[in-house]
């Protein structure tokens, strides 16, 4: 019964992971500021490499992407287009960017396989 209840637990955070990041992802497509930036280069950011993407705004704005630590990543003067929060800069997002749709599909990969998982013990 207590295994049971762990991979319950642990299906439905995964789940919940998941459901969270691409409702994060998708109101910032829907209701976030879209521009075109242009990648500077990198830099170190306060959780690690991040790119410097520069962007047209009133008073010209910077923001630190941050890096994913494997795969193919974007090369500098390469232009993107970004989604971000004018209100919490630190929301954002680069669309097509494969680290962050492969942590969804990671976290729904995980939820099925804690599920299947708890199938095979409730046997």
């Amino acid at each position: 019964m207590f295994n049971f209840l762990i991979f319950i637990i642990g299906a439905a955070l995964m789940l919940g992971m998941g459901v969270r990041s691409v409702l994060a992802r998708r109101r910032l497509q829907t209701k976030g500021e879209k521009v075109t930036a242009r990648v500077a280069g990198t830099a170190q950011g306060r959780d690690g490499q991040a790119y410097v993407l520069e962007f047209e705004t009133a008073g010209g704005s910077r923001l630190h992407y941050p890096k994913a630590a494997k795969g193919k990543g974007f090369a500098a003067g390469e232009t993107v287009t970004l989604y971000y929060d004018p209100e919490d800069p630190e929301k954002m997002y680069v669309e097509g960017d494969r680290a962050v749709l492969g942590a969804e599909v990671l976290y729904f990969a995980l939820a099925v396989v804690l599920v299947l998982l708890m199938g095979g013990f409730v046997r």
